[in-house]
């Protein structure tokens, strides 16, 4: 794990808790590098990832992944057992997905546990939460551009 990448409260995540449109470097392999195999179960894990959309805009943002896929990269700490406990994020210019086992903060177990997950589902480099079209409605309202 790279070093001072470990937080108490967001473990692993880049995207956690207060981190509202923070700039966060690529990381790991480019998925297009991946065999096609490969390729085919990052893009379940997105779609998994994104099951709480309705169809349509699950289909869009999809579309969007896709256009963007030269551009994605995918990164993983941890083992690959079984019972390992492990992190992963999927990372591209419209969407970036963090999965990780966490330790317990409330909860008892002191080391990353399986049954114990975090996942995370951002639009990266400022795209978070509508705050851009925040800033332009009120730039709008004020009488000026964004």
């Amino acid at each position: 794990m790279p070093e001072g990448r470990f937080h108490r409260a967001d473990q692993r995540h880049l995207g956690g808790v207060a981190q509202d449109n923070r700039i966060i470097p690529y990381e790991g392999v480019l998925v297009s590098k991946l065999s096609t195999a490969q390729q085919e179960e990052v893009l379940a894990l997105l779609r998994l990832s994104l099951d709480m959309y309705p169809e349509a805009a699950l289909n869009s943002k999809m579309a969007e992944i896709r256009q963007h896929w030269q551009d994605t990269y995918f990164s993983w700490i941890g083992g690959i057992s079984d019972t390992d406990a492990f992190y992963y994020k999927i990372h591209s210019p419209v969407i970036m997905v963090e999965f990780d086992h966490h330790s317990g903060v409330f909860l008892t177990n002191e080391k990353p546990e399986k049954f114990h997950i975090h996942t995370i589902v951002r639009t990266p480099n400022g795209g978070d939460y509508g705050k851009a079209l925040i800033k332009q409605w009120e730039a709008s309202r004020a009488g000026g551009e964004a």
